[in-house]
């Protein structure tokens, strides 16, 4: 039972962290006023990128890891979910190429304009690639998982 709470607490640690660093990256845009429309988005990749990292290494760690139906739950929702983020990454891309970042940011100085289309190009990038090969992973990794409980008696 005490190993068990420190699960947990370890699990709200991890959001509680995981929606920080979200705002910490999507504070420039904010500070800067900046009418990003694909604010949602990137919000939904940083958090998917984290959760997605910390299943696929720490899967073991979770208060949740033995729950068998949950793995599964998972692993068909993950087809979805791929589906969507690939789409939603393939609208950015689309946009920065019809439209162009700069739009959004020409209440801006010449030098600010630069460096936060900069930013946002390569910060929105990095977490939505990151997010989408994470969770092409999950699934693997609850297979496995399952594969380990069901034989071995361990997850």
């Amino acid at each position: 039972m005490f190993l068990h709470r420190h699960k947990w607490i370890s699990e709200i640690i991890w959001w509680n962290t995981s929606l920080l660093i979200c705002g910490l990256m999507l504070y420039p845009i904010y500070y800067y006023q900046i009418d990003f429309p694909f604010y949602y988005n990137n919000i939904l990749f940083i958090l998917g990128f984290f959760i997605f990292l910390r299943w696929v290494l720490l899967w073991h760690l979770t208060p949740y890891a033995r729950w068998q139906w949950l793995k599964l739950i998972i692993i068909l929702s993950m087809f979805p979910v791929l589906f969507l983020l690939s789409y939603e990454f393939s609208d950015f891309k689309n946009y920065i190429d019809e439209v162009g970042l700069q739009e959004l940011v020409t209440h801006l100085k010449s030098s600010e304009q630069d460096a936060m289309t900069k930013y946002i190009r390569t910060e929105f990038i990095f977490f939505s690639i990151c997010c989408i090969i994470n969770g092409f992973l999950v699934p693997f990794k609850l297979i496995w998982n399952i594969w380990k409980q069901h034989n071995l008696g361990s997850v």
